[in-house]
């Protein structure tokens, strides 16, 4: 009888043994995950220290709304023994603060102060000299806070790198169709990509040594998650060629010159209100313009002699061999175009549309290097925007010569060629004299 009570005893201890082994393990278990906030690698028996990075690309679908073992409270050693079993437990979580663009998940911070200093960067103008009237963006931005899986949240450290993740971080796919002119760096210059990034997306390039009209290519072009408007004062100086005055001398040709005395340029300020869109402009508006120098005039010897007979008009030759036709004769938005506009790459050659005489070979504002020839009888002839002048004024050019190099030079929006005609001192209609 007394041994069957002592064994029961003895039993009823080993069980106790048993329950507070269990407890305190259990316990242990628990303290370890929710201490500090870090958690216990239970391969290695490391802590795994707080996450330290500020901002991370976000995938939505891995914010947890609702996260079990972390934040709940234990209550008694049955839920304990629940939460020792859920997955969670092991897997820790972060609170971050989610940034939305349009309503869409797309970069996390640890906290409200360093997504709001992200969003002041993201409205920060851009680095200019002029001064800085209106930052707007197009999309609606703003940030809540969430739970996410501490695996996540790792990525960006530093705002740069998440700003640029913004600048950058969309693609449009455009299908483009190869046309007369094109080449492979003003593409994807023109799509703000690189020209490896056109070959790598089109393999077929890599075989073929020129572009060919009609040619397909793929384009997958960087586009902003944000887009900012930017409304700047702007403030810059032209110079004013010197004006001309003029000497008759009857050893001279009619059209012929000759520099007796160099004047200097002026400069005149402009200020004028320009409107960027993620840096490129999309609007200006002259505000003002002023003559800060006056210029001081080029006086010259003008030749009063006769010419000998010129050809007539309906000779005149093209002076470009291949080119593409942007912008013809007459009103566009931006004003009346008094010329034709030719696109051909840079440094193509010009030549002489007919013989004459040169009466401006320099740099002249706006037209940027300027060659002008007088064919007699009130035609002449200009040739804008070059990289070189190959003759110089006074100087006789025949019909097909090469006068200059076709270049980006004055106020121009890329490589090409304004030609113009003018009779009479009045600007006509190129295409009155050649066909383009």
């Amino acid at each position: 009888m007394i041994d069957s009570k002592i064994k029961s005893f003895v039993k009823s201890r080993h069980r106790v043994r048993v329950l507070l082994f269990l407890l305190i393990f259990l316990t242990g278990a628990l303290f370890i995950v929710l201490q500090k906030g870090s958690a216990l690698d239970l391969t290695t028996k490391k802590r795994i220290a707080p996450q330290k990075i500020t901002a991370t690309k976000c995938d939505e679908q891995k914010i947890y709304n609702d996260v079990y073992g972390l934040q709940r409270q234990v209550s008694s050693m049955r839920y304990l023994s629940q939460i020792v079993m859920q997955r969670d437990l092991f897997y820790p979580t972060v609170r971050a603060v989610v940034v939305y663009v349009d309503g869409k998940a797309h970069l996390s911070f640890i906290d409200h102060a360093a997504a709001r200093q992200f969003i002041k960067a993201l409205n920060a103008a851009d680095e200019t000299d002029g001064v800085v009237l209106n930052v707007t963006l197009e999309q609606d931005i703003h940030f809540e806070t969430k739970t996410l899986a501490a695996s996540t949240f790792a990525g960006y450290s530093d705002f740069d790198s998440a700003l640029e993740y913004v600048a950058n971080g969309g693609i449009e796919v455009v299908n483009y169709t190869i046309v007369k002119g094109d080449t492979l760096s003003e593409i994807a210059q023109n799509n703000h990509c690189t020209v490896d990034r056109l070959i790598a997306d089109n393999p077929y390039l890599k075989t073929k040594k020129y572009l060919t009209i009609g040619d397909k290519l793929v384009i997958n072009r960087p586009e902003p998650l944000v887009t900012k408007c930017t409304t700047v004062l702007e403030k810059h100086v032209e110079l004013l060629a010197p004006p001309e005055e003029y000497i008759d001398n009857a050893d001279l040709y009619v059209g012929e010159k000759k520099l007796v005395k160099k004047g200097e340029s002026g400069e005149k300020l402009f200020t004028e209100k320009v409107t960027y869109r993620n840096g490129i402009v999309i609007d200006s508006v002259l505000q003002s313009e002023e003559v800060v120098v006056e210029a001081t005039s080029d006086i010259y010897q003008r030749g009063t002699k006769p010419l000998p007979p010129q050809l007539a008009k309906s000779t005149l030759m093209r002076p470009l061999m291949a080119y593409r036709v942007t912008s013809r004769f007459g009103p566009r938005p931006l004003g009346y175009h008094y010329g034709i506009d030719l696109k051909v790459p840079y440094g193509t050659p010009v030549y002489a549309a007919e013989g004459g005489v040169v009466t401006t070979s320099g740099y002249r504002g706006a037209r940027g290097n300027l060659i002008v020839i007088d064919h007699g009888n009130g035609l002449e002839t200009y040739y804008e925007h070059n990289s070189e002048l190959l003759v110089k004024v006074g100087q006789h050019v025949s019909k097909g010569q090469k006068i200059c190099i076709s270049g980006n030079s004055g106020r121009s929006t890329g490589p090409h060629l304004h030609f113009e005609i003018k009779l009479n001192g009045v600007s006509v209609n190129p295409e009155k004299y050649l066909p383009f």
